[in-house]
């Protein structure tokens, strides 16, 4: 299928591993530092996700909180930012409108405490975990040492120390064999050190210890995706979608599968059913219907679905590809003869 494969190369390296910005500050830069508690100041020990919104709506940032309750993001440059806080266990919350401004001292730092409460009818024992993974039996049994080196492999992780955090998990494993949330983080670390080995053997650990982690499924999908074994990848976004039904990212990654392993029907469907729900950052969906399109010669709804993606992300990296494509359709159109009956004289 022409270009179809294009997308695959282009949009996989940025859906790899989302993960909280740096603590490590740049010039200018503000520390967000999150904190998620109960109403009565208790902190939420399960991950949680937690977005960083600019002052138009627009996620600028995502991470997990730690066991203790925290995340830290940083930003750059001044003005109005909004902290949202998910899970699958707890009503959706979200800060106040946080103010940044120049940094003029060495310290900058901004505290956000975000409330939540438990989402009606679930019960934080039953094992669910809002980070999108079903806790395990095992995990609930975690042991305070390995949760200790746990810990510390977030907070290495949110200064991008790679090397140091997959230390951490590692002791965690050790500590605690039956840890699915630290092996899932450990195939990160991995990933981002460059041992894709070991970064699956870490992932596909974690999914024979929780079949229910949507998270490790969608770490290990993205391996495989890597390493072209689609039909595999799609079985794990599948599974991932039974706990996440409404996820834009596996839904894209599942989308992008599907074209290249030829099932492009399914591949339009999905990336069509992402446009129906909040999708920022992943225009890329557009793209995927509109070659599809393209291909089954359905030109007007191609050309639809290029400009759609150019309105919502108009410099985004298959922006040139996507030009190319409409004015590969408007030559298309223009070269067409013209097959209308010639007037009566």
């Amino acid at each position: 299928m022409w270009g179809i494969s294009r997308v695959f190369r282009f949009v996989l390296p940025l859906m790899l591993f989302a993960i909280p910005l740096a603590a490590q500050r740049q010039g200018g830069a503000t520390d967000i530092q999150v904190h998620v508690t109960f109403d009565d100041n208790r902190p939420v020990s399960e991950q949680l996700r937690v977005d960083v919104l600019n002052a138009s709506g627009i996620p600028i940032a995502q991470g997990l909180t730690d066991t203790s309750g925290r995340a830290m993001f940083q930003v750059n440059g001044e003005g109005g930012y909004l902290v949202k806080v998910t899970g699958t266990s707890i009503a959706e919350g979200a800060s106040e409108s946080l103010d940044v401004f120049p940094c003029l001292g060495k310290e900058c730092v901004r505290t956000v405490y975000v409330r939540v409460k438990p989402k009606q009818g679930a019960v934080q024992s039953a094992g669910k975990s809002p980070s999108g993974a079903v806790t395990s039996a095992a995990e609930l049994r975690v042991p305070q040492d390995a949760r200790k080196a746990f810990d510390q492999g977030m907070a290495a992780w949110q200064k991008r120390d790679y090397q140091q955090a997959a230390e951490k998990f590692e002791k965690a494993v050790a500590a605690y064999p039956e840890y699915d949330t630290a092996y899932n983080n450990l195939g990160v670390m991995y990933a981002h050190l460059n041992q894709p080995d070991k970064a699956v053997a870490a992932f596909r650990r974690s999914v024979e210890l929780n079949d229910k982690n949507a998270d490790a499924d969608r770490n290990l999908a993205r391996m495989l995706m890597r390493q072209k074994d689609f039909p595999q990848a799609e079985e794990l976004l599948r599974k991932s979608l039974t706990v996440q039904p409404l996820d834009a990212s596996t839904l894209t990654m599942l989308a992008i599968a599907e074209v290249e392993d030829g099932k492009v029907d399914d591949a339009l469907r999905d990336a069509q059913k992402v446009h129906t729900m909040p999708h920022d950052g992943y225009a890329v969906v557009h793209y995927i219907a509109g070659e599809v399109l393209e291909e089954k010669h359905q030109f007007d709804q191609a050309r639809v679905e290029y400009t759609t993606y150019l309105q919502e992300s108009p410099n985004g990296p298959d922006a040139a590809q996507v030009k190319s494509a409409l004015e590969r359709l408007s030559n298309s159109a223009a070269a067409a003869p013209n097959t209308a009956a010639p007037k009566a004289q």
